[in-house]
């Protein structure tokens, strides 16, 4: 089979590799489509991924620093077990069926968290079976929906709110039409035009670019000087946090989902954030807010998040479709032209 490998930071090839062992309870899945994380994956790419040299204690649920033999080392394989970040969102087809699989048989066509490689083996509980109407392709989303649906679930969104989304990446934009099928009025902020165009194509109420215009200003003139219900902060830029703080009304809350790498020196708690009362909550997807999570199990999520993949306008998100032997191609795009892409898909012969 084959697989990707990180030779050095920015540095990643296509080789072969032998074919995994077959375990009990497992599927052998032919990859057809796998998307790129422009977040998570290109921090690992460029070599300056946190978990590569700190991890967080499971009892204080603090970072700390590695002993050196726990560092990650460079070459990193995608078929090796820590190697998670390479790839998380594959759809593929199953190819050869494990003792002791139940439900699923070979020819049907599967989500899994798998890498970016032509072959992965997955457990069958941890792979489910694509909506029949749903273009396969399409299931490659299914990862960020998660993310997108669990920052809705923790924002509370009400019918009638307007609901401002800083960032339209992917996960942005599908941010953003969540939080139509909520009801609310949807303002979305890019200093991208193309990311604007993709939201105005699918109805997003509003669009507005930050470096042509003051956006707390314009979301004031939309709520009668009220401010936004609601704020996602996506993109993981400190100003923009900055800017999410000044758009939020009084009293309300900032759900900050994007990863704000290294230290924030110009973050402003000042002015606005005091004066309004502004509150800023993590949304991570491995959490839920206690409140509710009696109500949302990770498999009524899953559930929902499957149902939504057919109720969103996916489509026009997929910016690119590459072959998979052109891999380092697309990282290098992404990684020095992101202004030019969206969703990367990697296709598979």
């Amino acid at each position: 089979m084959e697989i990707l490998t990180y030779t050095g930071p920015s540095r990643l090839i296509v080789e072969t590799a032998e074919e995994l062992p077959l375990k009990s309870g497992e599927c052998r899945i032919q990859s057809l489509y796998s998307g790129i994380s422009h977040g998570t994956e290109m921090g690992a790419y460029r070599g300056i991924a946190p978990y590569f040299t700190r991890d967080m204690d499971s009892e204080t649920r603090l970072f700390e620093d590695l002993a050196e033999e726990h560092k990650v080392k460079y070459p990193i394989r995608s078929c090796e077990d820590d190697a998670w970040f390479i790839g998380y969102s594959n759809v593929g087809k199953i190819i050869e069926v494990g003792a002791e699989v139940e439900g699923f048989t070979v020819g049907d066509i599967v989500f899994s968290h798998g890498r970016h490689q032509t072959i992965v083996c997955k457990h069958h509980k941890k792979i489910f079976k694509l909506p029949q109407k749903l273009e396969p392709e399409l299931g490659i989303f299914y990862t960020n929906l998660m993310t997108a649906y669990n920052a809705v679930l923790d924002t509370r969104i009400k019918i009638g709110d307007v609901v401002v989304v800083s960032g339209l990446g992917v996960v942005g934009q599908l941010i953003a039409q969540l939080a139509k099928l909520s009801g609310a009025t949807v303002v979305g902020v890019d200093p991208l035009e193309n990311r604007l165009n993709i939201a105005r194509e699918v109805e997003i109420d509003y669009v507005f670019n930050p470096n042509r215009t003051d956006v707390a200003k314009e979301i004031r003139e939309i709520t009668n000087n009220r401010g936004a219900d609601a704020v996602f902060e996506v993109s993981g830029h400190s100003t923009a946090l900055n800017q999410a703080i000044r758009i939020a009304a009084p009293d309300t809350v900032i759900t900050a989902v994007g990863w704000y790498q290294g230290g924030q020196s110009v973050l402003n708690l000042s002015e606005e954030f005091h004066q309004n009362r502004i509150t800023i909550r993590a949304s991570q997807t491995l959490g839920i807010d206690p409140s509710i999570s009696h109500m949302y199990d990770d498999a009524r999520r899953r559930n929902i998040g499957k149902d939504l993949l057919l109720k969103l306008k996916l489509r026009n998100l997929i910016s690119h479709r590459i072959p998979f032997g052109d891999a380092p191609k697309a990282y290098e795009m992404i990684d020095k032209h992101p202004h030019e892409v969206l969703q990367v898909v990697l296709t598979y012969s």
